[in-house]
């Protein structure tokens, strides 16, 4: 089988729990090098048996037998180093929220259609196979007409202990950490809103939200709610409400932490109930599929356009928590292939995530 051949931008946590060990565990792929600039890449490597080791980015990015770089930095340094990579001739994955606002998304993907490279945003709930089979259902009629989702992630942080989760300058917060998700489900459920409104706790200490809930309302009368919090218990889960029945997904985001297995609940207007198991392995999942479009043997997993439209999407509700107002979400748009005008940036260190 030919394999991708990947490099990985960070000694993140991410990366170290979940993605070095999905890359080596899909079939389509090999991951030859990490990279660190905080002098850790000798570390992992040898911990992970990576062949290849580099004290900066740039050093990875520059060697010619790395095909696709996985990019898991502060969400503040997305938009920077995927650019980057795709100059190098790079493919991208890079992890969500891969861009903050519309304008990074689509200066990141014309850099990357200029390059000729595949530019993949890291949701790797979207590879599990229960939300393939929430589609069948909602597709049957089964539950009726959608009206209403709402989506949930929580878990509980230290939040008077240092965390790149905590940092403003790292674009932290449990929006863009967690919130993202249930965002990003509603968005390809239901589509793009018209208006978004959204509340939130922001600790002037910290400078970004640690709890955030809003309501997202579209011209048709359909609703949509999603929460995020550091303050709560892990709660990942979305609910889609029918006219004729509900459909429950109680680990839609992490049913790795339950052994891949991910639970679907259906209940009928009599209340009569019945659950669905779907076993998956959603980080090696994303991997292989990545993997298997850059290497021409399956299609996109996701349109281009949903790069922008998510960013567009977070970033409507950010404007929304930072205004204290409803805030009309922009209608989404086609990515296209334009002129890059984003200058090229300067290289810098910083700390990586740790926990």
């Amino acid at each position: 089988m030919r394999q991708l051949r990947w490099g990985i931008l960070s000694t993140a946590g991410i990366a170290r729990k979940a993605m070095i060990p999905a890359i080596q565990a899909a079939p389509n792929a090999r991951l030859l090098a990490i990279a660190s600039e905080s002098g850790k890449a000798c570390d992992v490597s040898g911990q992970f048996a990576i062949p290849r080791a580099y004290h900066s980015f740039l050093a990875l990015l520059e060697d010619p037998e790395i095909d696709a770089v996985y990019v898991p930095l502060p969400n503040s340094l997305h938009a920077r180093w995927v650019i980057k990579a795709a100059r190098h001739g790079k493919h991208v994955l890079c992890e969500k929220p891969a861009a903050l606002t519309a304008r990074e998304a689509r200066s990141m993907q014309a850099a990357c259609d200029q390059a000729g490279v595949c530019l993949m945003e890291g949701y790797m709930y979207r590879h599990h196979p229960q939300h393939t089979r929430v589609r069948e259902i909602l597709e049957s009629g089964e539950i009726g007409e959608v009206r209403l989702v709402r989506g949930q992630f929580s878990f509980l942080l230290d939040t008077t202990a240092t965390n790149i989760r905590l940092e403003r300058d790292s674009a932290g917060g449990s929006l863009h950490d967690v919130g993202c998700y249930p965002l990003d489900v509603i968005r390809r459920l239901l589509g793009m809103p018209d208006q978004v409104s959204v509340l939130g706790r922001v600790p002037s200490e910290l400078g970004v939200d640690v709890t955030a809930s809003g309501i997202l309302r579209y011209a048709d009368g359909r609703q949509a709610e999603f929460s995020s919090s550091f303050e709560q218990a892990m709660v990942n889960r979305y609910e889609v409400v029918g006219t004729h029945g509900t459909l429950l997904v109680p680990m839609a985001f992490r049913p790795d932490k339950q052994g891949g297995v991910g639970e679907l609940v259906i209940t009928d207007e009599q209340r009569r109930r019945r659950s669905e198991f779907v076993y998956g392995d959603q980080y090696p999942a994303q991997v292989e599929a990545f993997s298997a479009w850059v290497l021409g043997d399956r299609p996109a997993p996701d349109p281009t356009a949903e790069l922008t439209d998510q960013a567009r999407l977070i970033e409507a509700c950010r404007q929304s928590l930072e205004a204290h107002q409803p805030i009309s979400s922009p209608t989404p748009v086609i990515v296209r292939t334009r002129p890059i005008t984003t200058p090229d940036p300067t290289d810098h260190p910083f700390e990586e995530d740790t926990p």
